[in-house]
């Protein structure tokens, strides 16, 4: 019983241990416990060197997977960029095809241009030819329909119908009883006829139209004009020269001119188509109303606007820039162009640095 009891406690104190009786515990058992620590240190060594050749195997294979990785980016990065560089060298190449097109377009224009230019140039020519002829071809014209009505006095201010039946026996005697003895009454005037300016008979408020008086001889014609010219006569009635028709409208530009010296009380004359103007300071010659008015107006008068008729006082050069509108449209044109060249400019500049 006692020898049960004893491997009972033996065996009962090996598997559960108590440390209160560690003092009764057997030699051998103590080794037997050194001998179990040694192989658990041995096992932690083992287990450490486990996880070493773990952790190093698992950074290997952590490392290799990385520079698959990085391989596979680069390899993607590089395809990627080089079907970017091609798609931007084909827009590139499209772009500069495009532009080609545009420059040769432009070309093409500019050689249009130039052909119409030196075509404007020949029209221009060829109308500058025609207008100088035809401005020649007036002043002939002019020259000889003054030369016909050269024995002509045309008078104003003679009322409608105040002529009676007799219009060439009513100046004869209008001649006779206004100009006394400024005028040979003993002798005949000559006057091959006389007729009312043509035209419709104008109503009674309006002024009665001119009357042109022809007379044999020049120079009855002019002595009978400048007796007029010496004596108001006493039914208003002015004598003046028959001009040509071009003439009557550039003296016509006069009338404002003439109204403003008049209120002034300045002296002037108008030999055909000219004015001359007696200043204090002296006396000036203009060519033309407009250049009249523009000095008149220089020196402080009030001139009314002067009407320009035909015309008659614009330049040859003047005159082709009305009849040429399409100058214009050339001069557009040539500001299209140069904005056009502008701009590709531009575009060229902003591929180059983008390259």
């Amino acid at each position: 019983m006692s020898g049960d009891r004893t491997n009972k406690s033996r065996y009962g104190l090996r598997n559960y241990p108590d440390p209160e009786m560690k003092e009764d515990t057997p030699a051998n058992e103590v080794e037997l416990t050194a001998e179990q620590h040694g192989d658990r240190s041995i096992s932690m060594d083992m287990i450490r060197e486990a996880m070493k050749d773990a952790m190093t195997s698992f950074h290997t294979e952590i490392k290799k997977d990385l520079e698959n990785f990085r391989s596979e980016i680069c390899e993607e990065m590089k395809k990627q960029t080089g079907e970017l560089a091609t798609e931007m060298s084909q827009k590139l190449h499209d772009t500069n095809i495009r532009v080609s097109a545009v420059e040769e377009r432009i070309q093409q224009v500019e050689d249009s241009m130039a052909e119409s230019e030196r075509w404007d140039i020949g029209v221009k020519n060829t109308l500058i030819q025609l207008l100088q002829s035809q401005r020649a071809l007036q002043d002939k014209v002019s020259d000889l329909e003054g030369r016909a009505r050269r024995n002509n006095i045309r008078l104003y201010g003679v009322p409608e119908g105040s002529e009676g039946t007799s219009l060439v026996a009513f100046i004869d005697n209008l001649i006779k009883s206004e100009l006394g003895g400024d005028a040979p009454m003993d002798r005949n005037f000559g006057i091959e006829g006389a007729h009312r300016a043509l035209g419709p008979k104008p109503p009674a408020s309006a002024p009665p139209r001119s009357i042109i008086v022809r007379f044999l001889s020049f120079s009855i014609k002019e002595t009978i004009l400048h007796a007029a010219w010496k004596k108001t006569v006493r039914i208003q009635v002015y004598f003046d020269h028959d001009y040509a028709l071009e003439v009557q409208k550039r003296r016509k530009e006069y009338i404002p001119i003439k109204r403003a010296l008049k209120e002034k009380g300045i002296r002037f004359q108008t030999p055909l188509t000219k004015m001359r103007v007696f200043y204090t300071s002296g006396s000036v010659l203009y060519d033309s109303a407009i250049q009249a008015a523009e000095d008149l107006r220089k020196r402080g008068m009030d001139v009314d606007r002067v009407p320009v008729t035909a015309r008659s006082n614009l330049t040859t050069e003047e005159t082709l820039v009305q009849l040429l509108p399409w100058e214009t449209q050339t001069t557009r044109r040539a500001g299209f162009q140069e904005s056009i060249r502008e701009k590709l400019k531009v575009f060229r500049r902003e591929g180059n640095e983008t390259e």
